[in-house]
């Protein structure tokens, strides 16, 4: 054998050796980073790589006629934000439908972080049911003793200040997210296997911070106490009566779990009939919560420098339009995803609108070009 071919050799042993060694080193310091490698990153649009599951619709889905061409300063706003989607219903009438992009009714659109708000609503509904006895109570009393030392209301509001321990502590703010961080661990793993090193920071705990991790343990909780797993407690509950169509749910890789903050793929259509569901609270004959809890989850009682301030509620956010001079003012309550997606519940003006895009646009003034 030549000596080229001996050095060949060994350069190409050495270069196998190397990325045996990379690869052996990330899954003992990053395990997460070659997970998520093989899936690949949710996308925007329906179809999209991943494991998904799931969410049973309505035997007949809702299918109104098409609503009319947007304002022209609601399609502008629209066009220039990148907008997918726009469509609204005033007292159960859909008025405005438009999709960009080359994109219809049947497309389904990547929900982000929406579905953490209909997390939220299955909570206060486990409330109502009996399920949950108060939102005070520990986490443990429902999750059991490996659970972080916290209340199920302060995972619900965001206050519980979780962090993921172990080789070194990590944040799970989702602003901090990163190949490496904790939310990158749950996002491949799951809820079940982060639990144990989920710790509340005490110095931080009490503070509004958007944690991921806070909506997957709200999500291990509704599984354990109606005993039933998310996709198909989130269709018996809302999706099937409020007449939407089957849907999609992202599932994490390793645990086969539904990610309960984030990544339900759905028509825009489907959450205006959701939105008009929980905003008519369910129906006269059964109605989805006591008019109390109602309240509380969707018009709760804020100050207006609350609201102005967007308040975090349980899981759903909640702001006020007061520009003088429009058409349209008074409270409402929103659920809001990544890159502008939002459901907008309108109490006073009986109306439900929905956003889809690719950036965000300004909150109120989408509201204020429909009226």
């Amino acid at each position: 054998m030549s000596v080229f071919r001996i050095w060949l050799r060994r350069i190409v042993l050495g270069v196998i050796a190397i990325a045996v060694l990379t690869l052996a080193g990330l899954w003992v310091i990053a395990p997460q980073i070659l997970v998520l490698a093989r899936e690949g990153f949710p996308g925007q649009v329906w179809p999209t790589s991943g494991t998904y599951l799931e969410v049973a619709g309505a035997q007949t889905p809702a299918a109104p006629p098409a609503g009319r061409a947007l304002p022209a300063a609601a399609h502008d706003r629209l066009v220039n934000t990148s907008g997918r989607a726009l469509l609204m219903e005033r007292a159960g009438v859909l008025e405005y439908e438009e999709y960009t992009a080359g994109l219809a009714r049947e497309d389904r659109f990547n929900s982000y972080s929406m579905v953490k708000s209909l997390i939220g609503a299955m909570i206060i509904r486990a409330v109502a049911d009996g399920k949950i006895a108060s939102l005070d109570d520990p986490l443990s009393d429902y999750l059991g003793p490996e659970s972080p030392d916290t209340t199920i209301r302060a995972v619900l509001t965001m206050t519980s200040g979780l962090e993921l321990h172990g080789l070194q502590t990590k944040q799970m703010e989702d602003g901090d997210f990163s190949a490496f961080s904790g939310v990158a661990e749950l996002h491949a793993f799951g809820i079940e296997r982060l639990l144990p090193r989920l710790h509340p920071n005490a110095a931080v705990a009490g503070t509004f911070r958007y944690e991921s991790s806070n909506s997957a343990v709200l999500g291990a909780v509704l599984e354990q106490v109606y005993q039933q797993r998310l996709p198909a407690l989130l269709s018996t509950l809302i999706w099937q009566p409020a007449g939407a169509q089957t849907a999609s749910w992202r599932a994490y890789p390793m645990s086969g779990g539904a990610t309960a903050y984030c990544c339900l793929y759905a028509r825009p259509l489907d959450w205006l009939m959701v939105g008009r569901y929980l905003l008519d609270n369910g129906t006269p004959e059964a109605p989805f919560l006591p008019q109390p809890l109602w309240n509380d989850l969707f018009l709760p009682t804020l100050s207006p420098e609350q609201r102005q301030d967007r308040f975090y509620g349980y899981h759903i956010s909640h702001n006020v339009m007061d520009r003088a001079g429009e058409n349209v003012a008074g409270p409402f309550a929103y659920f809001t995803g990544h890159l502008g997606q939002v459901v907008y519940l309108l109490p006073e003006q009986n109306t439900v609108v929905v956003r889809f895009g690719a950036q965000r646009q300004p909150l109120q003034a989408t509201l204020y070009d429909l009226f």
